[in-house]
């Protein structure tokens, strides 16, 4: 049994206040993460109101609690909306949840990394004190990156509460593409056709038959590739003409059951399938060799799995039919794998999971966490070892 508390905050000064008594006491106290025993559980679901709306400037201030489905609807409403929330992947996250995963985006390959889209906001740090970062226009994040110190994935550094967010206007004009191929290097041939055009699709994503039978509940065969096109109208149907007569010639095939880009953010809370999201980062050119390696490292474990993700920008996603204990070695051979082909590994496993990362910016962020955390007691020990 955890024995955790949780603790409903909707304010700043309710947060530092709670910040300061854990210090005395010692008390453990977690956010976004599993909790301790005996210690504290943050819920800022109740502090989701809009604190103030710039449509002028295309920028919206929103406390952590608010849904991401819950922002770009009352954004759509205005004419706007929140990118890295223009697809159902990760409706389900808070604000806060989603700065504290690292911004993820479904759309970075048209749009860049999710980060541009938070322009700064303010934090409380383990000790109670609270500081602003970054600010309302771009040239105030000059000097020194705080926002994205604070922000980098599973940092544990400090509770956001307060986030500047930066909007754009809705598109004209949307065609979503739902397609199969029979093989990764269909996939791949479509992508370096999508790469030479002089605009890329707003999103695109694909999926191998393991893992499509699993996200979209339907029988699936071959590789399954979904990208939008957005724009004024008449871009997107002179691109859409072209890309229809490219998929005429391929070997390509409409899916049989049309779907969207599921939900993704609630994957990893499945106890008897490990799903891995955000850490993996591997070339697309690279990808045939990534995965043909993939399906042997699994299979001398006796594992099952799929990979699945952005594939055009190269974030890969990995599920696995076995509980997370069971993944290290596989996950480990992989992270190898990513880097040898030119690829990189984000940490996110490491930091979740264990064992400690280790890299030239370990020593400064245990340095500065000690000096905004002196007991320790924020998001500590609850990392799986």
């Amino acid at each position: 049994m955890n024995n955790t508390t949780a603790k409903k905050i909707t304010s700043t000064e309710q947060l530092q206040e709670l910040f300061r008594q854990a210090q005395a006491k010692k008390t453990p106290v977690s956010l976004y993460r599993k909790g301790q025993p005996g210690g504290i559980a943050l819920d800022f679901s109740e502090w989701n109101a809009i604190e103030a709306f710039d449509i002028d400037n295309l920028m919206v201030i929103v406390p952590p609690g608010i849904l991401l489905k819950e922002l770009n609807a009352i954004a759509a409403a205005k004419g706007l909306r929140f990118i890295p929330a223009d697809t159902p992947a990760y409706e389900n996250l808070s604000i806060g949840e989603w700065a504290y995963q690292g911004c993820p985006n479904p759309s970075a390959w048209k749009y860049g990394a999710g980060k541009h889209f938070l322009l700064g906001g303010n934090y409380v740090l383990p000790n109670g004190d609270t500081t602003p970062v970054g600010g309302s226009c771009i040239k105030n994040v000059t000097g020194y990156d705080f926002t994205r110190y604070l922000t980098g994935g599973y940092a544990d550094l400090a509770a956001g509460v307060r986030y500047i967010i930066k909007l754009m206007p809705q598109p004209a004009c949307r065609k979503r593409y739902d397609i199969t191929v029979p093989a990764l290097a269909n996939a791949i041939e479509l992508i370096n056709y999508l790469h030479s055009r002089p605009v890329p699709p707003a999103w695109l994503f694909w999926v191998d038959e393991t893992v499509g039978s699993r996200l979209f509940r339907q029988t699936h065969q071959g590789q399954r590739v979904l990208f939008e096109l957005d724009g004024n109208q008449a871009e997107v149907i002179d691109y859409a003409k072209e890309v229809d007569a490219y998929l005429a010639a391929a070997n390509s095939r409409p899916a049989a059951e049309p779907a969207t880009i599921p939900a993704l953010s609630g994957l990893e809370a499945n106890t008897d399938i490990f799903w891995l999201l955000d850490e993996l980062k591997v070339p697309y050119t690279a990808m045939d060799t990534f995965a043909a390696n993939t399906v042997k490292t699994i299979s001398e474990t006796g594992i099952a799995g799929g990979l699945f993700g952005q594939l055009a920008d190269g974030k890969i996603h990995l599920c696995l039919n076995c509980k997370k204990e069971a993944s290290k070695t596989v996950i480990a051979a992989l992270q190898a794998e990513a880097c040898k082909l030119g690829g990189a590994v984000s940490g996110k496993y490491n930091r979740l999971y264990g064992p400690q990362m280790c890299s030239p910016l370990t020593a400064l962020e245990l340095a500065f966490k000690q000096r905004i955390d002196p007991q320790q007691i924020f998001n500590q020990g609850v990392v799986s070892q």
